[in-house]
């Protein structure tokens, strides 16, 4: 093993210990000396558009959850900077992708709104936003609320049932009379 920068350990079992012993020295090595390089080159392959230090941060906290359970896993038997380099690099790419799903499911907020408008066609934009407007009229509550579950959240169906306790059958029925409401009062002169 090659000696660290600044901290020198004799082995990679030695240096995990004092991970999981929250050893002040062998975290800075993690994070900012010897293995801080192997990270950033990582978080940057899989993460381009993520600042690299937020993602070293989230493995940090990753790593050290449940008092350091999935260091916990590690084989002394690979070397730790292989481990290290696998995990890392599986973590940031599940990390950008958990980013970029929840990103599909953010309602359309007023700010987008203005956005669509200076975008896109006049047209397309008006309805994005009479549909957003239509949302948020639609009575009763429990409609408004079914139908932001199940199109704007993309809920799981069975979820959303449990919820407001009807069958997943009644669900889609209450789904498709909210819907022909949203559009009898809000988007019939869209409709051909």
């Amino acid at each position: 093993m090659k000696p660290f920068a600044k901290y020198r350990y004799s082995t990679d079992r030695q240096f995990v210990a004092d991970l999981l012993a929250n050893d002040g020295k062998a975290l800075e090595c993690l994070l900012y000396d010897r293995y801080r390089s192997l990270l950033r080159f990582n978080a940057l392959k899989v993460a381009p558009n993520v600042p690299v230090d937020d993602l070293v941060q989230e493995l940090y906290l990753y790593l050290s959850a449940d008092n350091w359970a999935r260091l916990k896993k590690y084989e002394p038997d690979l070397p730790f900077e292989r481990w290290l380099s696998v995990v890392s690099y599986r973590f940031f790419k599940d990390f950008s992708l958990r980013m970029i799903d929840s990103r599909r499911q953010i309602p359309i907020t007023n700010i987008e709104d203005q956005q669509l408008l200076n975008a896109g066609t006049t047209q397309m934009n008006q309805i994005m936003i009479d549909i957003r407007r239509g949302f948020g009229e639609l009575e009763p509550p429990r409609d408004r609320e079914i139908l932001t579950a199940l199109i704007l959240r993309d809920e799981e169906p069975q979820e959303v049932a449990n919820r407001f306790n009807v069958t997943v059958d009644n669900l889609y029925n209450i789904k498709r009379r909210a819907l022909a409401k949203l559009i009898q009062k809000h988007l019939k002169d869209y409709a051909s």
